[in-house]
Order: C-alpha cells, then sequence, then structure tokens
C-alpha cells in the first residue's frame, strides 16, 4: 500500500558548495553521507531550539534533497537562504516531484529519485510527478502512517512547534534509525547550546508517547495542563481509537508516570 503524501514536500540544495553549507547548519554529519544514503537532520536557530527536522539525502556529490513537512518548507528555504552568502549553491522546494509513503518496500524497479526505509514498517520513496501510481491518500492510511511514527518515537516539528524544543527534549539525539544529532562534527546554529545539554545533562523535559481523551486542545503546539499543575507539550497527534495518541514533552520526573 502506498500514498502520495501531501504534507511532505522536498527542498533540493544544489551546488559545489552544498556540503560545506549544510555541514555548517545541520545538527547531523553531512559530510559523513554517502551517496544514495540518508539520515535525520535537525536545523537549530542560535538558542538551540529546532526550526525543522526532516529526513536529508545525498543524491550525488553536489546535491542533497530534503523531505520536509509542508508547514516548515518555506520557511526552511527563505531561513537558509538568508544565510547562503557567498556560497555557491540554490535552496529552492523543488516543484516536479512529490514524496509517497509505503508500508512496503518498494519494488526496485521503479524509477525513483531516492528510497529511504524509515524502520518500523515505513518506507519513504521521492519520485518525478510522471512516475506517480497513485495521487491521493484515504484518511485511514494517513492515521496508520502517523501512529506508527508515534509508537516509533519519531517525531516530526511542524510550524505550530517551531522554535520550542532543543533536540534532546524530543529524544533527536537517539531518534531511529541512526540518530538526527552529531557531537564530534563542530559548529551549527545552536551547536554550544545542543552540546552543553548533551554533557551536563541540562535538559529536564523529555519526549513521551501518550493516550489522551477526546479533546479540542491535542493538537501540535498546545500545551495541556494536568491535574497536578504539570504541563506536556504537544509535538505531533494522532486520533486513536479511545481519543488521541501523541507525542509529547513532559517533564522528566513526569513521564515515567504517563
Amino acid at each position: 500500500m502506498q500514498y502520495v503524501s501531501a504534507q511532505h514536500q522536498v527542498v533540493a540544495f544544489d551546488g559545489p558548495d552544498a556540503l560545506a553549507f549544510l555541514q555548517s547548519q545541520l545538527t547531523n554529519d553531512v559530510a559523513a553521507l554517502a551517496i544514495g544514503a540518508w539520515q535525520w537532520q535537525g536545523y537549530c536557530n542560535a538558542k538551540g531550539r529546532l526550526h525543522a527536522t526532516f529526513a536529508l539525502v545525498r543524491s550525488d556529490d553536489n546535491r542533497f534533497l530534503a523531505i520536509v513537512h509542508q508547514s516548515t518548507a518555506a520557511f526552511l528555504v527563505k531561513r537558509l537562504t538568508m544565510f547562503r552568502l557567498r556560497s555557491k549553491l540554490t535552496i529552492e522546494v523543488e516543484k516536479n516531484v512529490s514524496v509517497q509513503h509505503h508500508f512496503s518496500p518498494p519494488s526496485t524497479e521503479r524509477d525513483t529519485l531516492a528510497t529511504l526505509s524509515l524502520g518500523h514498517g515505513r518506507w519513504v520513496t521521492i519520485e518525478t510527478l510522471d512516475q506517480l501510481q497513485h495521487t491521493s491518500a484515504l484518511p485511514d492510511e494517513i492515521i496508520r502512517w502517523e501512529t506508527i511514527g508515534a509508537e516509533a518515537m519519531q517525531p516530526e516539528i511542524l510550524a505550530e512547534t517551531n522554535e520550542k524544543f532543543v533536540p534532546q527534549m524530543l529524544g533527536w539525539d537517539v531518534v531511529t534509525p541512526g540518530g538526527g544529532v552529531s557531537f564530534s562534527k563542530g559548529c551549527y546554529p545552536g551547536q554550544e547550546v545542543v552540546a552543553r545539554a548533551h554533557y551536563r545533562g541540562a535538559v529536564k523535559r523529555e519526549l513521551v508517547r501518550v493516550t489522551l481523551p477526546e479533546m479540542p486542545a491535542c493538537a501540535p503546539g498546545a500545551e495541556i495542563e494536568r491535574s497536578d499543575g504539570s504541563v506536556i507539550e504537544i509535538v505531533n497527534a494522532v486520533r486513536a481509537p479511545a481519543g488521541w495518541l501523541a507525542l509529547a514533552v513532559a517533564p522528566i520526573a513526569l513521564a515515567t508516570a504517563l
């Protein structure tokens, strides 16, 4: 089963300085990427708070493709372009490709630009528009996709949660497969904050998976106050049989009780 994702866009970084530029901006080690491989990435502000999370594919020596939530794609392009300065690369949303979600391994006979195995029974392909076999998704398929992502503890920053969390609050340093933060690659925006949180244990909140009753406030960016006065912040939420299944950031002391 497969469907085209209306929730994601592809941002392309193309040019002789693409590698060096991305290495200086993103949380993971872009230089370690082989052609055809992919890794989780984050992009932070100077305070170490995430603007976006995404999967980054190296399609050739000078070209990288990022699968970005559509609510953050335009912002990511605009923000990174501000810091491009004299670097020789283009940064733009690809108009002639689309992201396709799969619940089984894609056929090797398909002419795809990239294939990513996210683990836990989810695959993603980037395909040109003339290669697409399905053009829409049923609501149940979207719920299934997002439920698997929540159960796998694979969070995603949306526009509503821009600049709310440092990577460790989301477990982004240990997200599977492979983790989304390198602590040896060198500088990037917010690197000192992220490194300090790693080495000194400064983060007091962490990602949890919770089932919540039906409530209008259960949406990304919402803050839900519990009866004990503690607050959990919703990162992602998907409808479940008895309300909502959510990934949320909660105080570490509270997390074990949820």
